[in-house]
């Protein structure tokens, strides 16, 4: 049987485990493409995972009142709560849909904001409260292009094209395939998710439908095509 779980500590050293609590076997550091984390000697029978890479800010959980802390994961930097696992608060900008965190000093909307020189978390109380944070990308964040599904008929790219009826998906190998699919219709095919292939399904936010992954919150893949 294999196991695999991933823990963050709350604050550095104050509940860091010495032992696997999967299987009891010890821990040893590690460093990956996230940064450092303790893992299972054990490991690949046991994928037990203690993540040491947090930084610590004074802003609070809007959900739990626990400080957030940066982290780096598979879509970049991010925050999280401290108090995870029992609080899975995350907030990361790059997401289409994502909460609101809160000034530590005047409790107004923080936002990204960007300038020639620097990216920051910056108050929209500004001029009259200055609280700023600044926000470091990980090395390995870049612009990425949006990656579509493959269409399911002939496993082809998808492509974005513009109709009478809005944006749309459609088959690159048109009109050989003239598979499409158009979130607003109500009789669309299925799609499936690139990263983890599970199946597609629109969702509405605050900003109106988007497309996003029925295996959320572990796979966080979403497109928008009105975007």
């Amino acid at each position: 049987m294999r196991f695999k779980i991933t823990m963050n500590s709350n604050e550095l050293g104050s509940n860091t485990p010495n032992k696997c609590p999967l299987c009891g076997s010890d821990l040893e550091e590690r460093s990956g493409r996230y940064g450092k984390f303790l893992g299972c000697k054990k490991f690949p029978e046991c994928r037990y995972t203690f993540d040491l890479s947090v930084d610590t800010t004074e802003i609070k959980c809007p959900d739990c009142g626990n400080n957030l802390q940066f982290r780096i994961g598979k879509y970049g930097r991010f925050l999280s709560c401290s108090g995870f696992p029992d609080c899975k608060f995350t907030f990361n900008p790059e997401f289409k849909e994502h909460p609101d965190i809160f000034c530590p000093r005047c409790e107004k909307v923080l936002v990204i904001k960007i300038t020639e020189s620097e990216k920051y978390l910056g108050c929209t109380g500004h001029p009259e409260c200055d609280f700023k944070l600044e926000w470091i990308d990980a090395p390995e964040q870049v612009d990425k292009k949006q990656i579509y599904p493959n269409c399911p008929k002939c496993g082809s790219e998808l492509v974005k094209r513009s109709g009478k009826y809005g944006f749309f998906l459609s088959c690159d190998s048109y009109p050989q395939c003239r598979f499409a699919f158009n979130p607003e219709f109500e009789n669309r095919e299925n799609l499936f998710c690139p990263e983890c292939k599970k199946p597609l399904e629109v969702k509405m936010g605050r900003y109106g439908k988007f497309i996003g992954c029925s295996g959320y919150p572990e796979c966080r893949y979403t497109f928008d095509l009105r975007n």
